[in-house]
């Protein structure tokens, strides 16, 4: 989400916890102010992802001289204090950087000249109290891009954000899909433009995407390549669980990782689907993702956090996987849950590799029939 104040100043502000579009926009303000000024030499670039108190010292000092002295190569004198860290956590402690910041305000509220451009771009998300962040507001402009700290909400605006990509290269999706490729993105805002354009390419003059279409042209984060793959492996999607399992193996991702992750997965999918059978939850086919689990008492949320080592899920994959288990019973699921600990065992006690390991359990686990796998 993004907020910016109008029109631009030559004095502005841009900061917000997601890098990529904060960078992108400071750029792009630049551009808009002094549009010849890489070209003409006038712009220097000053670096303020700095870990200590004298570097973040010597970088407000650097700002300084630069926003007081005359361009020997034209009319405009532009300066960019990059990617600062000072102005938010332990840094901005300091009473040294305070007192540079302090000095670095009190000359911007004294006024620039006509041929000054200033623009900081925060490596981080100023608070609303931040009495940096409204003395800037007050002298010029402020832009923030930050994404929700709450995860289903983070999710929302991801699939939003890459609604909007998508549609502005004419391309449709349907909500499967949609989800599915703002997954394997993993919240990365600069992962997001560079794959939307991959795929622009891809499809040529075809403008539906498919989830085939994701298999080729989109690997998952490795980060989050484990709830992908367990993701298929919950839907019964075996073809689409091997294709990902190849792609992980190809990331270096750990065997014993994913199968901690499929063990893990299982024993939640086999609660959520017996406290349904039970009458103490259940899944309410509504809202932006499709359901919600919904529990009878916080009783049974005590138990729901007591599988999940004390840990609150996030209501999005609870409607997700609780969805998933439907298609089993729950003595199915508790089967599954005792195979993959089997296997995660195997792993420390077999001379097979993880990953084979791995192909061999998905054909047990997903095949209709053990013999026939």
């Amino acid at each position: 989400m993004s907020k910016s104040s109008d029109p631009p100043s030559p004095i502005y502000l841009v900061h917000g916890n997601e890098e990529f579009p904060v960078d992108q926009f400071a750029r792009e303000m630049l551009k808009s102010l002094c549009p010849t000024a890489e070209a003409d030499g006038v712009l220097t670039t000053l670096r303020g992802d700095v870990d200590t108190v004298d570097a973040a010292v010597e970088a407000v000092k650097r700002a300084l001289t630069e926003i007081q002295s005359f361009s020997m190569f034209g009319d405009k004198n532009v300066t960019w204090l990059r990617d600062v860290k000072f102005l938010t956590g332990k840094l901005y402690t300091s009473a040294e950087v305070k007192a540079a910041v302090e000095r670095l305000l009190s000359v911007l509220e004294k006024g620039l000249g006509p041929e000054q451009i200033f623009v900081v771009s925060v490596a981080g998300k100023l608070t609303a109290t931040s009495k940096v962040l409204k003395r800037f507001g007050a002298l010029g402009g402020v832009a923030e891009f930050s994404k929700s700290d709450k995860p289903w909400e983070a999710a929302k605006e991801d699939v939003a954000a890459l609604r909007t990509q998508l549609s502005a290269k004419g391309i449709q999706a349907d909500p499967a899909v949609m989800e599915a490729f703002a997954d394997r993105l993993g919240g990365d805002a600069r992962m997001l433009v560079q794959e939307v354009e991959k795929v622009d390419v891809y499809l040529g003059d075809r403008r539906t995407l498919t989830l085939e279409d994701l298999d080729l042209m989109v690997s998952p984060m490795r980060e989050i390549a484990a709830y992908t793959f367990g993701d298929a492996v919950a839907r019964r999607q075996l073809s689409r669980a091997m294709y990902l399992l190849n792609q992980m193996e190809t990331q270096k991702v750990s065997p014993i990782a994913l199968i901690a992750q499929l063990h893990n997965q299982f024993r939640e999918m086999a609660l959520y689907r017996s406290l349904m059978a039970k009458g103490l939850a259940r899944l309410e086919r509504k809202g932006s993702y499709g359901g919600k689990f919904a529990v009878q008492d916080a009783s049974v949320n005590g138990i729901i956090a007591e599988v999940n080592g004390n840990r609150k899920p996030s209501p999005y994959r609870m409607a997700q996987l609780a969805e998933c288990s439907m298609a089993f019973s729950v003595g199915q699921l508790d089967q599954m849950a005792r195979m993959t600990a089997e296997a995660y065992q195997r792993q420390f006690q077999s001379g097979l590799s993880g990953f084979l390991q791995l192909e061999i359990l998905l054909l047990r686990l997903l095949t209709p029939n053990g013999k026939v796998a």
